[in-house]
């Protein structure tokens, strides 16, 4: 039920006015009255009105600065003007401050009810559409937590993101983090599980085990985490106050934290757990090559023990580490860019594709890289090239253009170069037909749309009739023939008719009211009306021109 406020320096129309929409039990209005715009304002400022239908001449406050007011203070409230005077200055100063219409007392009550009746339907869509925003907020927020995981992890599996719009990506996701700064990762693995440990045991220990560890550590940075191969953990940190010298801190005190974390893993869960903690900040273009290093780490040496605690400042990890020389680092990132290649291919993303292979291609034309790893890229190649053809059913479609053995054969004696300029014609050969299946496509759905205007043309036409005969959406048809042709669907349809009009003018004796059927016209008038739109004559004035 909606709150109508009625002000008017008048009882007798203010009264008046009430008892009407009193009447009007349809509308379901709860009716308020105020004979000056100042007992409107102290109304307004008890309850929530909704409507307000005031006069413009009033003694002390009119009618324009009640509604000057009521917008500056309830926005959403609708106003009304009445008056007994048409005067444009009054017309123009309610329709710029937002007055929902201006109405002459001489218009009749009818008029009234009909502009308190817009002034709902006005009320109720805003309404509805706040409740879709809201409802859409709520899910956008359940949602963000996935959302937030699924973006830091596109990162730590090597996606480049400009760092323009890696802010404005934090932004739109509410990441907590500030795209300008680098951040600390954080590993922890689960070292065993007991034999009676079921996989919902399992989510729920990892869990408890996420909980632990931001519950002592939330005091000292910013931090998400994500799990990944079942029993692992990658924590994201960045210091609260990363503009000042707190790097150092955050660093010592994570460190420090993480033996009692260890302790309170064993007596609450009776778990073991490992951490490895980077000991530099890694800017985020660099977050991929950091998290890959931190990962072997926790697998070699020390790493591979139960119950490890290391940072990249230990003695042990710099032994076995080595510093991370540069041709393991090239290994790692083969292992992290492998699935954004063929998520390059499958989604047609050429230029995303050629950048990550730049990245790796050094390793085939880099002498000082090993032999070993060459043959590493290679088999990787060949395994991603050979899911993406098997997937879709290419060695028929490509046929004699790929040297197939060499994508299933490693052969020693080709160069390397030779092999990074077969996986670059590889790639531009699927990239090619990929372009070319998606022209046939879009050049079928044109042609079948054609047929079918040009063997239905006496019936009635519709866009939903032609959405159904391609099996497409109505509207993104629409859209997607005037992106292939450039012009609308109605443009042919209308084009058609005037053509094929003139071809049966000229070529047949058949009556203008024969003709018009045979186009799907209701009438020879609506004949008559479009094909002189179309050429400037009638149809007995084009025949006759034709010399028929």
């Amino acid at each position: 039920m909606y709150r109508l406020l009625i002000v008017d320096d008048l009882p007798i129309i203010t009264d008046g006015l009430a008892e009407q929409f009193l009447k009007e039990q349809r509308l379901q209005l709860e009716v308020y009255k105020a004979y000056s715009g100042f007992e409107a304002l102290d109304l307004m400022k008890k309850h929530r009105i909704d409507i307000v239908l005031s006069d413009i001449l009033m003694p002390g406050m009119d009618g324009i600065e009640l509604l000057r007011e009521i917008r500056s203070k309830w926005s959403a409230c609708k106003v009304i003007l009445l008056t007994s005077h048409n005067d444009f200055h009054y017309v123009q100063s309610a329709l710029s401050l937002g007055g929902l219409e201006y109405i002459l007392k001489t218009e009749g009550d009818d008029k009234i009810v009909q502009s308190v009746e817009k002034a709902i339907l006005a009320l109720d869509k805003e309404h509805d559409e706040r409740r879709l925003i809201e409802k859409a907020e709520t899910h956008m927020k359940m949602a963000l937590p996935a959302l937030q995981k699924e973006y830091i992890w596109s990162l730590l599996q090597g996606k480049k993101v400009e760092s323009g719009l890696l802010a404005e990506h934090f932004g739109n996701l509410r990441l907590p983090f500030h795209a300008e700064y680098p951040v600390f990762l954080l590993i922890c693995r689960v070292d065993e599980w007991k034999e009676v440990t079921k996989a919902p045991d399992k989510a729920l220990i990892i869990y408890a085990v996420q909980n632990i560890v931001e519950e002592f550590l939330s005091e000292s940075a910013k931090l998400l985490s994500l799990v990944y191969e079942t029993s692992k953990m990658v924590w994201i940190l960045q210091p609260k106050a990363p503009e000042g010298e707190y790097w150092e801190k955050t660093f010592r005190d994570v460190d420090g934290l993480l033996e009692m974390i260890q302790r309170k893993c064993q007596e609450l869960l009776k778990l073991t757990v490992s951490f490895v903690l980077s000991s530099r900040p890694a800017a985020w273009p660099e977050l991929a090559d950091r998290f890959q290093a931190l990962k072997y780490l926790l697998v070699r040496g020390l790493g591979g023990r139960k119950g490890t605690l290391l940072t990249e400042q230990s003695d042990s990890c710099r032994e076995e580490g080595r510093a991370f020389p540069s041709a393991r680092k090239r290994s790692i990132q083969l292992q992290s860019k492998m699935p954004l290649l063929l998520h390059g291919l499958e989604n047609g993303g050429e230029d995303d594709f050629y950048r990550l292979y730049e990245e790796l291609a050094p390793v085939f034309t880099d002498e000082t890289v090993s032999r070993l790893q060459k043959i590493e890229l290679y088999h990787a190649m060949s395994y991603m090239f050979l899911t993406f053809v098997n997937k879709y059913e290419l060695e028929k479609e490509l046929g004699e253009q790929v040297e197939w053995e060499k994508l299933v054969v490693f052969d020693d004696s080709v160069p390397w170069q030779e092999w990074n300029r077969y996986f670059i014609q590889l790639a531009s050969l699927i990239f090619s037909w990929n372009k070319n299946e998606q022209e046939e496509s879009t050049n079928d759905i044109v042609r079948k749309i054609h047929e079918y205007i040009e063997s239905h043309i006496s019936t009635d036409i519709s866009l939903i009739h032609l959405a159904d005969h391609v099996h497409l959406n109505p509207s993104y048809l629409s859209r997607l023939y005037k992106q292939i042709t450039g012009s609308g669907l109605s443009d042919y349809l209308s084009e058609y008719r005037d053509r094929k009009a003139k071809e049966l003018l000229q070529i047949s004796h058949l009556k203008v009211h024969e003709i018009a059927a045979s186009l799907g016209y209701n009438s020879s008038h609506s004949f008559i009306r479009f094909f002189k739109k179309q050429n400037r004559v009638t149809p007995q004035e084009y025949r006759e021109q034709a010399g028929l």
